[in-house]
């Protein structure tokens, strides 16, 4: 941050505004209760505010280091006047730095890492300064899985819990998972709001359903009754051939995407986890039984009906096989929740992932995005609990309503139902302990990925799968619990 930030703090509500006022087709009414002025949300507005007291750290240094670029969610360098969603969401992320900066007295920093190669170059740039001792970074915002391992088994994470002002109850955090990834009792990853999430969801076209005259299925979700068999029900009998006679990425699909992680997110959208904690307190391979037996059967039977079209990663950019929602010849896709369909043409509806079935009692959204890691070397651990504290409680009530709201364009005046539903799919956001642990290990990797890699090597059945990676994968999680004191 530069020494001219108090001085451009002042001018925040106004640039925040700009953005707006440029866009025409604003019609979100202030005097409205749904509305969302984030630049007056203060402690007086809000039923709560973390316990933090109003300190002065003399301008000390609060350094994260991460992979994504500032301005998109923890950090951003400087206001932007420029117009677009995603300035406003610059300019939030502003304002929520400039916020804790002067609660707290610090000085925000971020070290941006935008070459990545092998995923551990953020370990690879704070492991020098742990070795050492030295107190340089206080966040790491790491990828799903790279290097949780090496942070772990070294002993250079420190244990959230010993934050003094560490509030895991607060609904910032995600508790839960955060006690789902612990290893002898020390919560060395965190999660919560203050997170980049990365969610894969269900995308559709309603106009080619109202055409087909389905329904897009709101109340279903609602009334918790969008499972599997709901999916793969309304996706098929919808494939039309563009007229060469070759069934080809032309074609008109029921469903049509890229299948890889987000494949694989059916698993935990089914309840269905590749590790759990058993009743020794450490992690084992729970994903092989009848469930993940009959999920797959239905997956893989689906994935060879002819209104599905999926495709590898590797052919994400080939012209002849990769298709585009946006051209409008599939009535659904799976892809991340964010701005890529914004543009369409068409009108786009957002759906959260599937359950198992009625009796599952909640949607799951595993998160490929970020989680993060505290390096050890921290000496000053009532700062950095305080400043996550903050960043958290802000990231919730400012940046994540300025997200709905201007990025994903779902005000709740204009969008009711698919704001609903990304509310659901951000307040079911879950984890797997196979996921953050699997780097370093190919068949705990492997059994990640189960749902895609098995169903692009066409695998009837994924007992021989199974088998085949489930003993190195589990003495890989064993030996996590040996090395952590």
């Amino acid at each position: 941050m530069t020494k001219l930030k108090k001085w451009l703090a002042a001018a925040l509500a106004l640039l925040m505004l700009l953005p707006l006022a440029a866009c025409g087709d604003n019609t979100e009414n202030p005097d409205d209760p749904a509305h969302t002025d984030t630049n007056a949300v203060t402690e007086a507005d809000t039923d709560f505010f973390p316990d933090v007291a109003k300190t002065d750290y003399q301008g000390a240094g609060f350094r994260m280091i991460g992979f994504n670029a500032p301005g998109s969610w923890y950090y951003a360098e400087s206001l932007s006047n420029e117009q677009g969603s995603l300035h406003v969401l610059n300019n939030t992320i502003y304002e929520m730095n400039t916020l804790v900066e002067e609660y707290l007295g610090i000085t925000m920093e971020y070290e941006h890492i935008s070459s990545v190669v092998t995923g551990g170059e953020i370990f690879d740039a704070v492991q020098p300064t742990i070795m050492s001792g030295d107190d340089v970074y206080q966040l790491c915002i790491l990828h799903p899985y790279y290097s949780y391992t090496k942070f772990i088994t070294r002993n250079y994470a420190l244990d959230f819990h010993t934050l003094p002002d560490f509030d895991p109850e607060q609904p910032y955090w995600n508790a839960e998972v955060m006690e789902r990834l612990s290893i002898n009792d020390h919560a060395f990853i965190g999660l919560g709001d203050l997170c980049e999430y990365s969610i894969n969801m269900i995308y559709c076209n309603k106009d080619k359903l109202a055409e087909a005259s389905r329904t897009v299925p709101y109340e279903m979700v609602r009334n918790g009754n969008w499972t599997l068999d709901e999916f793969f029900s309304l996706t098929s009998g919808l494939y039309a051939d563009d007229g060469n006679g070759r069934r080809d990425n032309r074609d008109t699909y029921g469903f049509a995407a890229m299948w890889d992680a987000n494949g694989s997110a059916f698993m935990q959208g089914c309840d269905i986890y590749v590790a759990t904690r058993n009743e020794s307190d450490t992690f084992e391979l729970s994903l092989y039984n009848d469930r993940l037996i009959d999920m797959y059967d239905k997956l893989y039977t689906w994935s060879k009906d002819e209104s599905t079209y999926l495709w590898s990663f590797g052919n994400r950019s080939n012209p002849s096989i990769a298709m585009d929602f946006l051209d409008g010849n599939a009535y659904f896709t799976h892809d991340k929740l964010g701005t890529v369909y914004l543009e369409a043409e068409f009108a786009p509806g957002m759906l959260p992932m599937p359950k198992y079935d009625t009796n599952q009692d909640e949607y799951s959204h595993v998160n490929w995005g970020n989680n993060v890691v505290i390096p050890g070397t921290v000496k000053n651990k009532d700062m950095v609990g305080q400043v996550l504290e903050l960043m958290g409680y802000y990231s919730k009530t400012l940046v994540q309503e300025k997200y709905y709201d201007e990025v994903l364009q779902l005000r709740v005046s204009e969008a009711p139902d698919d704001r609903d539903m990304v509310e659901l799919i951000y307040n079911t956001v879950v984890y797997d302990p196979g996921i953050a642990f699997c780097d370093g290990n190919g068949q705990l990797w492997n059994l990640v990925y189960l749902p895609c890699f098995a169903i692009h090597n066409n695998d009837k059945s994924i007992s021989a799968y199974y088998k085949a990676n489930s003993r190195g994968a589990q003495r890989w999680l064993d030996n996590l619990f040996t090395k952590v004191e």
